[in-house]
C-alpha cells in the first residue's frame, strides 16, 4: 500500500473525531513515514512499519477513551441478511468461474433441488387453502373465498422465499473451487 492510500484509509477511519484531530493525527502519522523514508526506507516499508491501518485506528479510539463498535451504524436485519445473500452470490459466481463444467453442474443440480423443495412446500399450504375454501362455501361469498387465497399465497411466498434464500446461504457459503 502506499503513502496517499493509507493516508486517506487512516481518515476515513477517523470519520468521528473533529476534522482538526484528524488532521492532527494524519500529520503526525505523515511525518513518521517522512522520517522511516528518510532513514533509507522505501514507501511501501515505511507504510508497512506504521503498521495494519485498523491496528492504528483503533489505538487512537483508545487513547481516547471512545469505543469504537458503538460508534458503527448498526444495520437492520433486513440489509445485513441482503447483504449476506449478495456475498453468497458472487461467492457461487466466482467459484463457478473457476470450476470445471462437472462441478458447475452438481451445483446447477443443487439449485435445482431447491427449487423443488421450495416448491413442496406449497403442498401444505394448498391444503390449508382448500380447507379454508371449503368453509368459506358456507357464507357463498366469492370476495371473501378471493381474499382468503390472497392471504394464503403472500404467506406462502413469504416461507417460500425465506426457506430458499436461508437454505441457499447455508449450502453455498463455503462453496470450494473443483478442478
Amino acid at each position: 500500500m502506499n503513502r496517499t492510500k493509507y493516508l486517506q484509509a487512516v481518515k476515513n477511519g477517523l470519520q468521528f473525531f473533529l476534522e482538526s484531530y484528524q488532521q492532527q493525527k494524519i500529520l503526525e502519522l505523515d511525518e513518521r513515514i517522512s522520517k522511516l523514508i528518510e532513514e533509507g526506507k522505501t514507501e511501501e516499508e515505511a507504510v508497512a512499519l506504521c503498521g495494519d491501518v485498523e491496528t492504528y485506528i483503533n489505538a487512537i479510539y483508545n487513547e481516547n477513551h471512545v469505543n469504537r463498535q458503538k460508534l458503527a451504524p448498526k444495520k437492520s436485519f433486513l440489509s445485513s441478511s441482503y447483504e449476506q445473500l449478495f456475498k453468497t452470490i458472487r461467492h457461487v459466481i466466482d467459484v463457478m468461474s473457476q470450476n470445471s463444467s462437472k462441478a458447475n453442474a452438481k451445483i446447477l443440480l443443487d439449485i435445482l433441488i431447491l427449487l423443488g423443495l421450495t416448491c413442496v412446500i406449497k403442498i401444505p399450504f394448498i391444503l390449508v387453502r382448500d380447507l379454508g375454501d371449503s368453509t368459506l362455501d358456507f357464507f357463498a361469498n366469492p370476495m371473501l373465498s378471493n381474499i382468503w387465497h390472497l392471504v394464503v399465497e403472500v404467506f406462502y411466498l413469504v416461507v417460500a422465499i425465506t426457506f430458499f434464500l436461508n437454505v441457499f446461504k447455508k449450502w453455498f457459503q463455503h462453496l470450494k473451487i473443483q478442478k
